[in-house]
């Protein structure tokens, strides 16, 4: 039997991730640096591991994983959130007699974790973006005095909408752009987009820049709704913006999966927001639509041949219904229309980031897990903390 060891098991990619691969009767290991994410509680789970924290321990966390792959001999080993991937990266070439991993190089990921240095990767490719300022290019003073309100400040390095900072006028900067610069590190400054919504691509190349999968989704609904991760979705086909992010990716030699962000303005053209160089959030809307990303990454990390997917169901609605689309319907002005999509629970053109008849108890697991963080001030901040 294939075995795969997918990390960061609290988050629903990984559930994705493992649910896709558990149908197809892989051993399949789950793991984060706690016991009850909502991942382990899947049916598809044989086995659990605890690893040291990625963030507090880099160095043991490598380490153990390192020793795991000797003792276990997986097939292959999926890392899913920012930091896992960035330290696999790092030392992907220690690995390679012990596992498969299917990772750009760690300088690459290192570039696209960075919003700022995205940013001038993209404008370097004629790919349009928010108007931006760099403090290490232009005096800060001089940022204040030029831009035009209202802006964001933005941190360079973070996840989920978070490090963001709303200035509506020339007052409130100074104090913005020291707080988001005193936890976040250096920022950058954009201008306010009055969006029409979001548009996102989601790409798969081989190590030879070859795409194998290109896949684009509307965002409909976020969490918190000033901005942030997609809450409710639905698979789209847009050839502009899988352009874009063919173009950026493939000039800067990428190899493996990565979802590129984009804002839509007043007139609907797209502006990109962001790179993530690793899976994504609602990767169950493209396995559902007909592109199992993971399936096919691990493929080429094995060395089968692999056909590129030509086409995907369109119109395929994606709901995070617990806790997000809980918490945006919480949020929401306008409750009537919000709670009547809320219980439209019968729409059989619909996939769910966690809901699942086939496997029930990840329900109980993120339940488990919400109460983790929500008495946890860390990881309560991972929830709430986000937007502005």
């Amino acid at each position: 039997m294939n075995k795969i060891f997918v990390m960061d098991g609290r988050a629903v990619s990984s559930l994705a991730i493992i649910r896709s691969f558990g149908e197809k009767d892989f051993e399949v290991h789950c793991g984060d640096e706690f016991n009850n994410n909502l991942s382990s509680f899947s049916r598809y789970v044989n086995k659990k591991i605890t690893y040291p924290s990625p963030r507090d321990n880099p160095e043991g966390f490598v380490a153990f994983i390192l020793e795991l792959a000797k003792k276990e001999k997986y097939d292959m080993i999926i890392p899913i959130r920012d930091e896992t991937t960035l330290l696999l990266s790092k030392y992907k070439y220690d690995f390679p007699e012990h596992t498969h991993l299917y990772l750009a190089d760690y300088d690459i990921i290192s570039n696209f974790i960075d919003k700022g240095k995205t940013i001038k990767l993209a404008m370097e490719n004629g790919i349009p973006t928010p108007k931006t300022y760099f403090p290490e290019d232009i005096d800060i003073n001089v940022i204040k005095s030029i831009v035009k309100f209202p802006i964001l400040i933005r941190s360079r390095i973070s996840s989920g909408s978070r490090g963001i900072m709303h200035v509506g006028s020339p007052s409130e900067f100074d104090e913005a752009y020291h707080k988001v610069k005193n936890e976040y590190g250096e920022p950058i400054i954009q201008e306010y987009i009055n969006k029409t919504g979001y548009s996102t691509a989601c790409i798969l190349l081989d190590e030879k820049q070859k795409e194998i999968a290109c896949f684009s989704y509307k965002r409909i609904k976020e969490y918190p709704i000033t901005g942030g991760p997609t809450v409710v979705g639905i698979s789209s086909d847009d050839s502009l913006v899988k352009e874009y992010s063919l173009k950026l990716l493939k000039n800067n030699s990428w190899k493996g999966c990565a979802e590129i962000e984009y804002i839509l303005d007043e007139k609907n053209n797209p502006l990109l927001l962001e790179v993530n160089p690793r899976f994504w959030m609602p990767l169950n809307l493209p396995i559902k639509s007909g592109v199992d990303f993971p399936h096919l990454m691990y493929n080429l990390a094995i060395g089968k041949h692999v056909d590129p997917i030509s086409s995907y169901k369109v119109g395929l609605k994606y709901r995070w219904v617990v806790p997000y689309e809980i918490l945006w319907l919480l949020s929401t002005p306008n409750k009537t229309q919000g709670m009547k999509d809320f219980v439209n629970f019968w729409d059989k053109n619909t996939c769910y980031g966690v809901l699942s008849k086939d496997d029930p108890k990840a329900l109980f697991g993120i339940l488990v897990q919400s109460m983790d963080f929500l008495f946890n001030s860390e990881k309560r901040n991972l929830i709430f903390k986000r937007g502005w």
